[in-house]
């Protein structure tokens, strides 16, 4: 593997996601909880393939994931489209405006 050792930082990034996606129960609109769930899943899956491709996993011409058998979720049958590639030109542009920001996502009380 050319790669470092990313074990750890996985062991932090996916149960990340999977309380981003409990914290969908929360939200007051229903499309809103099924997107914010149907994100993270579609996340989960691709940093699930992120992580077999560090490993040594031989990668794809067509750029399409696999299926994985350790996977825990099925990846989509097409990625959405993204709705920007980068957010950095929304905080150039109006980073008040986007809503983005940067800091723990816990409550400070």
């Amino acid at each position: 593997m050319a790669t470092p050792n990313f074990d750890r930082d996985f062991g932090y990034l996916l149960p990340f996601m999977d309380k981003v996606a409990a914290a969908a129960a929360d939200l007051q609109d229903a499309s809103a909880r099924e997107e914010l769930v149907r994100l993270v899943a579609e996340e989960k899956v691709r940093w699930e393939r992120i992580r077999s491709l560090l490993q040594g996993a031989p990668g794809q011409s067509g750029g399409a994931a696999p299926r994985a058998s350790a996977s825990k979720a099925p990846p989509p049958a097409a990625a959405p489209p993204l709705a920007r590639v980068s957010s950095d030109g929304v905080n150039r542009v109006a980073p008040r405006e986007s809503g983005l920001t940067v800091g723990s996502l816990k409550d400070s009380r």
